[in-house]
């Protein structure tokens, strides 16, 4: 089936639109491993202690998440190819204004605003549905996700070689670089096509409290790891839970919301975000925390694998590519039978992974065998909470719903995974040392056992929807558009 709109758009061959996809997700991705690779080089460089420096990742999830959500939105409304842009745009100013400052506020500044190239995720898989069949679909989400894993390897090898060779400023020459040559490459896709029925009044207010109410959640959580359950972590909980408390009425009550929230009236929506929280909770926080516990810290430790930052990397970057390997095999399987069987496998895969971590304590053949097992299952995670949601909603809300529930989900419930792993590891540790006892140890690999149980519970109670593949070959986005389009004309000829 063709219609005059999608005989007029032309048609990138799927290749160059993979290409065009990876290049772009690896902006952010080295933009966030290359923050953790220079923690020690800033301190040094700006004789700051680890609180004042740690503010470097702290800035860029909270522009991010707030990006995130906005993004999507505004993407959907006027063209999620000009809005990637302009994100890029400011990423790359971000990282020249770090360069060219010099001091530590400069670089603060800097990262925020390349925080918003968290929000170019959301934008992609919108920007998939405009670009390719829905058969095609799911493999480009499998390798934009994918790529995330063995980038992250990639990026931090590539951080600590500049370090080394150029000082933290060729850190931030590089990302300038990769986010104009993501640029370059965006300006080759299609023109967005944007449903004429969303062109309407803004909702500013909408816009303006979503942002500080993630954010402040965010924080709290975050610095409830050094400062525990402080007045002001509290307090910032609680403002930000009240903000968007607020919030969620506001978008309800309007005709035109920034945000549909009435797209949550789906169920298997709801389901999306409750699997995204558990994991994000608990796989997907994991290796922040305990696999450089268990393969860094020293062997005469009740949990440590002696390995040094290299070694650990180099076993990262392997695990990262069979996950990679593996990733649009997940995606086909996905596009045939739907993304509920490849979340529920992710969800299996990576508890059994990281339940590896309960007799790996001093084997380095068996913690190689489970961080594989949890690498895949996280990869088969990401890429098929996008899919599940793809499959739930409309192609011009696609930007939004993805934003929402997977891109700002996983950022806020990741960093709540990371807090309560982080105190449940410090609730009891060897004399002397911070290190974690078996005890403790144990209690945190329970904990993500048992997030890991719910979202495959979450994955299991899906309804059955349509899979890509059974979609047609008509790209979806286009199709809504001249629908769109008939229905808003229809009306005027009538009269």
């Amino acid at each position: 089936m063709t219609t005059p709109l999608t005989r007029s758009i032309a048609v990138r061959p799927f290749a160059l639109i993979v290409a065009i996809f990876m290049t772009i997700e690896l902006t952010p991705i080295f933009e966030v491993t290359m923050a953790f690779a220079a923690i020690p080089t800033l301190m040094g460089a700006f004789k700051a202690d680890a609180s004042a420096i740690s503010w470097v990742i702290t800035i860029f999830l909270l522009t991010g998440a707030g990006t995130a959500a906005i993004s999507g939105r505004l993407g959907d409304i006027y063209g999620r190819k000009k809005i990637l842009i302009i994100l890029m745009l400011i990423s790359a100013a971000g990282s020249i204004i770090s360069v060219i400052t010099g001091n530590l506020e400069g670089v603060l500044i800097g990262r925020a605003l390349q925080g918003t190239s968290a929000g170019l995720f959301p934008l992609l898989i919108g920007v998939a549905r405009e670009v390719a069949p829905p058969s095609k679909v799911s493999v480009l989400i499998s390798l934009t996700s994918g790529i995330g894993l063995i980038g992250g390897s990639l990026g931090g090898v590539a951080a600590g070689i500049l370090l080394g060779a150029g000082g933290w400023r060729s850190m931030f020459i590089a990302s300038a670089i990769l986010a104009i040559v993501s640029i370059l490459v965006a300006l080759a896709l299609p023109k967005s096509v944007v449903a004429v029925a969303e062109r309407g009044r803004v909702d500013v207010l909408g816009g303006i409290l979503m942002a500080p109410a993630i954010a402040a959640i965010l924080y709290g959580f975050t610095t409830s790891r050094t400062e525990g359950a402080s007045p002001l972590v509290v307090g910032l909980i609680v403002i930000g839970a009240l903000l968007f408390t607020f919030w969620v009425v506001w978008e309800l009550r309007i005709k035109n919301p920034m945000f549909n929230l009435r797209l949550f009236r789906k169920r298997s929506l709801v389901l999306a975000l409750v699997a995204t929280a558990f994991v994000s909770l608990g796989i997907l926080s994991a290796p922040s925390l305990l696999t450089p516990i268990l393969q860094q810290s020293p062997t005469k430790l009740p949990v440590g694998l002696g390995l040094t930052p290299t070694q650990a990397g180099l076993y990262g970057l392997i695990s990262g590519a069979i996950a990679f390997i593996l990733s649009p095999v997940a995606g086909r399987v996905a596009g045939r039978f739907g993304g509920k069987l490849i979340l529920a496998l992710g969800a299996l895969l990576g508890t059994l992974g990281y339940s590896g971590f309960f007799i790996s304590t001093h084997s380095l053949p068996l913690s190689i065998v489970s961080i594989v097992f949890g690498s895949v299952g996280s990869v088969f995670l990401t890429i098929s909470i996008p899919i599940v949601i793809v499959e739930n909603v409309s192609a011009r809300d696609t930007s939004e719903a993805v934003g929402l529930i997977f891109t700002v989900g996983r950022t806020l419930f990741s960093a709540i995974g990371t807090a309560i792993i982080g105190v449940v590891l410090a609730s009891s540790t060897v004399p002397g040392t911070t290190a974690p006892t078996i005890s403790s140890w144990n209690a945190g690999i329970i904990f993500i056992v048992i997030t890991g149980a719910v979202a495959f519970a979450a994955a299991m109670t899906f309804r059955k929807s349509t899979p890509m593949d059974r979609r047609g070959a008509v790209i979806e986005a286009l199709v809504e558009v001249e629908e769109g389009a008939r229905n808003v004309e229809a009306p005027a000829a009538s009269h």
